[in-house]
């Protein structure tokens, strides 16, 4: 098959070492599978804020990959007006892109953002194709929560265009994938409409990586820094959902410890956590690292933590990350991921930026080793068993093969065209 799949915030598979993410993953599994895959991107890199190529860029990776990106106008902040304007530029260039190139059997479009998956899913409507929405994150229901709640009315009415926009992508979607099932019922809620065979929950998911890289200047030296300490590991981007302050808070509680604290990354709050981290010789930022750069440091690591400012119950990536490596995980997300730790016994929860609360669960598994053993085994069973993204995707790609060839049989059919 021919297949589209448009994601512009992930990392793109096209230098040694990058670290793959939810569409790479599932890009891999599609070509193995034999299928044709046309990845519609971002010329602008969502994580280092940097550009990837100055301008619309065709690339072919392999023999059935390509990357195809557009340009916008790029972005300093996640929650800009720029970024806003960057995306909308690229909803207008796929608009106008899409119908010179060849039809795909079948198309994925990741959501957010909002308005190039409504995009996507007027051409796909237009022309025949079935189409799933892959939904990631709440937009355009998350802007409400950087305006005060007394102006949110004002605020809903100032982006109604953006909520018909996302409303219609639901309902004229010929199915439905998420991350988790919040953002599932999400997705039905504003589809209006009862779960089908063709809506399922996909979770993000990692995969093993046993590619470390020893060789590493700034690894090296890091591990050696690290020796013999109970090492606490933040992984990701430091922003606005996912901001990192509360561990310097808790790196001053616990200053004379042998507990150190990683935090590997950058975002738009790097320059300010390095600034607080300045003074605190137990905290060690060796900013983004690279997927196999990742896996050195997982094996000196021994607790994961997904800090959050704000109540919200994402699922982030990182969680999938320290599962693999066998790190109880201690978070301040609601929802699925809060219900999982508990149930599951991998780990803690802690009320969003309570850095109290945070340095008594670091505590406890440093001091409780029967404790800390359990939940890292506890751990390694639940990741093999439900978050292995070998398994994850495999399932995905069938699903995709499953509606596309059903749609396939359905056209054939009202054409007159049936075997």
């Amino acid at each position: 098959m021919n297949i589209w799949l448009i994601q512009v915030a992930e990392p793109l598979p096209i230098t040694t070492g990058a670290r793959k993410m939810r569409t790479a993953f599932l890009t891999d599994k599609l070509t193995d599978r034999g299928h044709n895959v046309l990845w519609w991107a971002s010329a602008f890199s969502h994580l280092e804020k940097k550009w990837i190529f100055r301008k619309d860029t065709e690339l072919n990776v392999k023999e059935n990959l390509t990357i195809k990106t557009l340009k916008g106008v790029g972005y300093r902040k996640n929650i800009s007006m720029s970024r806003f304007v960057d995306l909308r530029i690229i909803a207008k260039k796929f608009k106008r892109s899409a119908p010179k190139m060849p039809k795909p059997d079948i198309i994925i479009t990741s959501m957010p953002p909002h308005n190039i998956a409504f995009e996507v899913v007027m051409f796909a409507k237009k022309n025949n194709i079935p189409v799933l929405v892959d939904i990631r994150d709440e937009w355009p229901d998350l802007f409400l929560n950087h305006v005060p709640k007394k102006l949110q009315i004002f605020a809903k009415i100032a982006l109604s265009r953006e909520f018909f926009m996302i409303k219609k992508t639901m309902q004229m979607a010929d199915g439905l994938i998420a991350a988790n099932n919040p953002f599932f019922e999400w997705g039905l809620n504003y589809a209006k409409r009862n779960k089908t065979w063709r809506d399922r929950v996909f979770y993000l998911g990692c995969k093993e990586n046993h590619n470390p890289d020893n060789k590493s200047d700034r690894i090296f030296g890091l591990i050696n820094d690290l020796s013999e300490k109970f090492v606490v590991l933040f992984m990701g981007t430091f922003g606005y959902y996912h901001n990192p302050s509360v561990l310097i808070k808790c790196a001053s509680k616990l200053i004379g410890s042998d507990v150190r604290f990683v935090l590997a990354g950058a975002g738009e709050f790097f320059e300010e956590i390095k600034n607080k981290a300045s003074s605190l010789p137990n905290v060690k930022l060796p900013g983004w690292l690279n997927q196999n750069e990742i896996t050195t440091l997982l094996q000196h690591c021994h607790v994961g933590v997904c800090p959050t400012t704000h109540i919200t119950d994402l699922f982030p990536n990182k969680v999938f990350t320290y599962l693999s490596a066998g790190l109880p995980v201690i978070s301040a997300f609601q929802g699925e991921l809060k219900d999982i730790i508990k149930k599951e016994q991998i780990g803690f929860y802690f009320p969003p930026d309570d850095a109290d609360t945070l340095s008594r669960c670091i505590e406890e598994l440093h001091k409780n080793s029967v404790l800390y053993e359990k939940m890292s085994k506890n751990a390694v069973k639940i990741f093999t068993e439900r978050f292995d993204a070998n398994m994850i995707y495999e399932d995905y790609s069938k699903h995709i093969e499953n509606i596309a060839n059903m749609s396939n049989n359905s056209i054939n059919i009202k054409y007159g065209n049936e075997k």
